[in-house]
């Protein structure tokens, strides 16, 4: 099977199936081993094409007479990974890029799609000089959507929140590629150990600027390479993620709720930072998420993590004044993390925006139960969007006024103003996060 073909059986799992575009990349360099070279032009195909999904719609619709929601999903993902080595990789020659898909249609589609895949791929480069995305002037949120390839709704709404300026600085980042970032197992090698290790194996690493376990990966030589990775010396979590467990700043022999935590990366920095008198429950309501729980804590040497089967929305019946602290990392819209989920972006709608605050509110509530007097609840999201942040904490202290915020600028090593940290990519040149940090008052 040659890389193309992958990248169409990818693309179809993700656009059509609807599977995680980051799981679908690493089963199948998992499946498939492939040399650098072929590997870094998969995952350039799989990502490229679908970070500019809506830009190679756009140019479908003004080619073909054929309404997208009526071309095959076969079609459809085969002409969108043309369309996107003959306008996004200047490297590879239109002919390839024309006659390979061709090949892809006549293989899994028929002869009739293979004509309309060549039609139409051909007919795009004769008209390249005239498919010219539409001026800031003529109509801003399109030309913003079509340029930094964003869903056109989140666009309006950034432009409201931000200004012109400050949505397209959103826009530019989320268009840059991403560094691989590692949090550094420090009950096993510290991050300065850690960091010589990868420099003398040839890689360019470096300090992450505010998370003291992250390590930056700038020559990223593919995750299925990293021995520590495997030999539970690091584990991949991004920088502000790692900022959430020093937010929570988890002390010996207490007990850390952490109540909707699959994968497991903020339950096993927890019980890194906590060390082994620390117990470390990571909650979640599926049996198959808590395996993966389990197997991050067995990797890393964290017996003091203890995977629980419970909902977060009723935790706090089931547990009620037991921990020392809770995180709440809540289910959000992910739009400070657009960058890394590309097919997010294409997923979520306004309305998605209007329902996450009263499910985040109802696990706040119950989550909060679990917290023993003078004990801490922190709450957190990898979201931009202030109905799901900080209106949501302040609802939450309206209606329980034994809680009160604190600032946690000191413990993330950041100078914030104001009782709550909201990272914003234009700012702090970092994806999109939220945490606040509650005290209960002593009874």
């Amino acid at each position: 099977m040659n890389v193309r073909e992958l990248a169409f059986h990818s693309l179809l799992a993700i656009c059509k199936d609807e599977g995680y575009s980051n799981i679908v990349v690493s089963h199948t360099i998992q499946k498939h081993p492939m040399e650098d070279r072929d590997r870094r032009f998969y995952t350039e195909l799989v990502y490229g094409t679908l970070r500019s999904l809506n830009y190679l719609d756009w140019i479908i619709n003004n080619l073909s007479t054929r309404k997208l929601n009526k071309l095959d999903p076969v079609c459809l993902a085969i002409v969108r990974l043309g369309l996107y080595q003959i306008f996004g990789m200047s490297k590879v020659p239109d002919s390839a890029a024309c006659n390979e898909a061709v090949k892809l249609a006549r293989r899994f589609g028929n002869g009739g799609m293979a004509g309309f895949v060549n039609a139409l791929l051909r007919n795009s480069i004769r008209q390249r000089n005239s498919l010219v995305i539409p001026s800031a002037e003529a109509d801003l949120p399109l030309h913003l959507s079509l340029t930094y390839h964003q869903p056109k709704w989140l666009i309006k709404k950034w432009l409201t929140d931000y200004g012109t300026e400050g949505a397209e600085a959103i826009c530019q980042y989320f268009e840059t590629i991403p560094v691989l970032c590692l949090r550094a197992n420090t009950t096993r090698i510290s991050r300065d150990e850690l960091l010589q290790r990868f420099r003398d194996r040839g890689l360019a690493a470096r300090p992450a600027t505010y998370a003291p376990e992250g390590i930056y990966l700038d020559d990223n030589p593919g995750i299925h390479t990293l021995k520590e990775l495997q030999q539970g010396l690091a584990i991949i979590q991004d920088e502000p993620s790692q900022l959430v467990a020093h937010a929570v700043d988890p002390q010996p022999h207490e007990m850390i709720f952490d109540v909707c935590a699959a994968p497991g990366g903020k339950t096993t920095h927890l019980a890194e930072l906590g060390g082994p008198s620390c117990i470390v429950y990571g909650g979640d309501i599926y049996d198959h998420k808590l395996k993966l729980i389990k197997d991050n804590a067995q990797r890393l040497g964290l017996p003091q993590v203890r995977p629980l089967l419970q909902n977060a929305c009723t935790i706090g019946q089931s547990y009620a004044g037991r921990a020392d602290r809770v995180l709440v990392d809540a289910p959000c819209s992910g739009l400070g993390v657009l960058r890394r989920k590309l097919d997010l972006r294409w997923r979520k709608k306004a309305a998605d925006l209007r329902t996450l605050p009263a499910l985040q509110m109802q696990i706040l509530e119950s989550a909060s139960a679990c917290v023993r007097p003078g004990g801490i609840l922190v709450y957190s999201t990898c979201t931009m969007n202030d109905d799901e942040n900080e209106k949501v904490v302040s609802h939450f202290l309206e209606k329980h006024p034994e809680f009160h915020a604190e600032n946690i600028g000191s413990l993330c090593g950041l100078a914030k103003p104001g009782p709550y940290i909201q990272l914003l990519p234009q700012e702090d040149q970092l994806d999109g996060f939220f945490i606040a940090r509650l005290r209960r008052d002593n009874e």
